[in-house]
């Protein structure tokens, strides 16, 4: 088992990449539509594998690599917080 300190140190990292990565994405998305569908699925794949590797370093860094089901939830709940957001920021003011 770990303590809660730790777990507490990977559910906000986790939070915070999924929001990150819900940026990132979008940004990725902007620009890759630019190349041929084939080229944007390898860029794809190597944009998915270049978060990952990411990810995994920093929850080496933070807890020794230790991964939870919880932080799944974490980087979902990130990802989709931003999403919320943008949609509340980008929406037209009503009259």
């Amino acid at each position: 088992m770990i303590d809660l300190q730790l777990q507490l140190k990977l559910l906000i990292f986790s939070f915070i990449f999924g929001f990150m990565f819900s940026f990132s994405l979008e940004i990725f998305n902007k620009y890759s539509k630019r190349f041929s569908k084939s080229i944007e699925i390898i860029l794809s794949f190597i944009f998915i594998l270049f978060m990952s590797v990411i990810y995994f370093l920093g929850i080496q860094k933070i807890g020794y690599a230790i991964f939870h089901i919880y932080s799944i939830l974490s980087i979902i709940l990130g990802f989709y917080i931003y999403e919320i957001i943008v949609k509340l920021i980008a929406k037209p003011p009503k009259r």
